[in-house]
């Protein structure tokens, strides 16, 4: 009877199964064959040669250290703020805190790109309100902070975006704190910011910082932000891949998959890392948690 159940729900599935090997041939064959250009040594030396592969690559690392630094201080603060009114406000009101500080994260990063071009663009509602007061007397007088080479509009999406993602992953954590502890450091004088400082930031540190490096590898690999607010030149890895792909003959489509291949490699790389550290660190809080 029961080999008669598990056969029904087998053969319920195995209609999907010619189009899953059909879709996972042809996704890990295109895999296999980007990395396959790597090994193509005169292919990879006209990469490195023309410039443009080299120039990206810094301007996609520096953007990426850039947004990651701006989230790291923007996650803390909120980190903080969560940390400060858990023993002001009742629960229902810090969950309402906790879902404003949460919210960028559902809105989806094409949407964030918009939304931040609106408000801080020439002709965006900052520019607008500061006219309007007469701080500038044309609207051309705010600075270009959209479509610009430095990237401030990107950075400032992705700090505004994914900050929320790592307060998330350290809330999980730092509400697993006994708060008998803050308690006792009472009795022996001690304020909430030395507590915090001394005794919460130590435990919620390394995931604190395997959420950073979670967000700078996706940062790093990114496409809709730096498209839609980037310039033409310089160019981020992905967006500099896609246009090949897009605007460029057939001819240069090897290109496009040694780019790709190298955006996997250093992101690979990158998840490797955060498991080592999740590794070697997450054992720590667990042990601290328990004591």
């Amino acid at each position: 009877m029961n080999g008669m159940r598990k056969w029904q729900r087998v053969k319920e599935h195995l209609g999907i199964l010619p189009s899953i090997v059909v879709m996972s041939a042809l996704f890990w064959s295109g895999i296999l064959e980007s990395f396959k250009q790597i090994f193509n040594y005169k292919l990879l030396e006209k990469i490195i040669n023309k410039g443009d592969f080299l120039n990206s690559l810094a301007y996609t690392a520096r953007l990426s250290l850039c947004s990651i630094i701006l989230v790291g201080i923007i996650s803390l603060l909120g980190i903080y703020i969560l940390y400060l009114l858990s023993t002001e406000v009742g629960p229902a009101k810090l969950n309402g805190i906790k879902m404003f500080l949460l919210s960028p994260m559902y809105i989806p990063y094409l949407l964030g790109g918009y939304m931040m071009a609106i408000l801080i663009g020439q002709s965006g509602i900052i520019s607008t309100l500061c006219h309007r007061l007469g701080w500038i007397h044309k609207m051309t007088e705010f600075p270009v902070l959209v479509n610009e080479s430095h990237g401030y509009s990107i950075i400032l999406t992705y700090g505004w975006k994914a900050s929320p993602f790592v307060i998330l992953m350290v809330y999980s954590t730092m509400i697993k704190i006994n708060n008998e502890w803050l308690d006792v450091a009472k009795v022996y004088g001690v304020n909430r910011y030395h507590f915090f400082k001394e005794v919460v930031f130590p435990i919620i540190f390394p995931i604190y910082l395997s959420s950073l490096f979670v967000v700078f590898a996706h940062i790093f690999a990114s496409f809709e932000v730096p498209y839609l607010l980037g310039v033409t030149y310089p160019r981020t890895l992905p967006v500099l891949a896609y246009e090949k792909y897009a605007r460029n003959s057939i001819a240069n489509r090897g290109e496009v998959m040694v780019i790709n291949s190298i955006i996997i490699l250093l992101t690979a790389g990158m998840a490797l890392l955060i498991y080592k550290l999740n590794k070697s660190l997450g054992e720590r809080v667990e042990l601290e948690l328990e004591k």
